[in-house]
């Protein structure tokens, strides 16, 4: 057979190769649709260059609105793991339309709810014809035993390769460094009040540890309840998620009354792990229906980042 007669025979082929290079960042302004706040709830809602983030509070149980969004996820198909952060519950999706993180906290009436949707910032797959590109080859003799010509492809550098890892496990919040962090400013909150609402005038001292703090206390006969309700309402509304226990007391006759108790909150103002601040207030009687003693602490803790990784 005649090699020119078949080369001339030859049909162009073209060959469709996935582009290897990375994607650019897109910009999100809206929600996915499908991903719809717990009803009843009116968010509040603020965009950014590349991400959106929606707010709200509801009466609603926390455990409530976790299995809200669990079957939100599972009608996208998306795998849904809710995770304890030591806050309350946080989960994360990387959805078609964004990354996702949504965090659930826990109010003395309901739970407080976050949603974050950032924009992606790589595509992993073509998502559009010109994601594609066409390459075409030139005419040529057949011959025996050749080996097929691969497409070209476009190499990215190791430390390009890296840069566009660190970015995305960045963006992820996956190992984010943390840097060392000076305390919060040691200022007393205006809103640390009297269980009357009036306010108090702290006094500074120093602990064991040679920590500074402020301190405040007064004598009420309020019901301990509720002071431990007031203070309890009144730390989580000011982002102080609160532990706390209220314990009885009783008397050689076998009367029973509320003896003690505690309410301690922290704030961490730029993310734990880092610096934060923690409010504790004590209460406590010593006789049966006698008055009872609130004091309150305010104390402020530096970050210092862990080294070696």
């Amino acid at each position: 057979m005649n090699p020119h007669r078949c080369g001339k025979s030859l049909v162009l082929t073209a060959f469709a190769v996935l582009a290897l290079m990375p994607g650019f960042s897109q910009q999100t302004s809206s929600l996915p649709p499908w991903l719809q706040n717990y009803p009843g709830t009116t968010p509040t809602v603020r965009a950014g260059e590349s991400s959106v983030e929606s707010s709200y509070t509801t009466a609603a149980a926390p455990e409530d609105i976790v299995a809200h969004y669990g079957k939100l996820f599972r009608a996208e198909g998306l795998p849904f793991q809710p995770n304890s952060d030591g806050l309350g519950t946080s989960i994360r999706a990387e959805a078609r339309e964004c990354d996702l993180l949504i965090q659930i906290r826990s109010r003395d009436e309901g739970a407080f709810v976050r949603v974050d949707c950032s924009a992606k910032t790589q595509s992993t797959s073509p998502s559009s014809p010109a994601d594609i590109k066409m390459i075409s080859s030139r005419p040529q003799p057949t011959r025996v035993n050749s080996t097929p010509q691969a497409p070209p492809q476009t190499h990215m550098s190791t430390a390009e390769w890296m840069q566009q890892h660190q970015q995305k496990v960045a963006e992820m919040g996956i190992h984010r460094e943390h840097h060392d962090a000076p305390a919060p400013p040691l200022i007393w909150p205006s809103w640390l009040v009297h269980v009357s609402g009036a306010g108090l005038r702290p006094a500074s001292g120093v602990d064991p540890a040679k920590d500074a703090f402020l301190t405040a206390r007064y004598v009420t006969n309020t019901p301990m309840t509720e002071i431990y309700h007031f203070y309890r309402e009144l730390l989580n509304s000011h982002e102080y998620p609160t532990r706390s226990s209220l314990s009885t007391g009783q008397t050689m006759t076998g009367i029973q009354q509320n003896a003690l108790g505690y309410v301690e909150g922290s704030n961490y103002p730029d993310g734990a792990p880092g610096a934060y601040s923690v409010i504790h207030v004590s209460f406590d009687r010593t006789v049966l229906n006698g008055p009872i003693t609130v004091i309150l602490k305010f104390t402020t803790h530096e970050y210092i980042a862990k080294r070696g990784y």
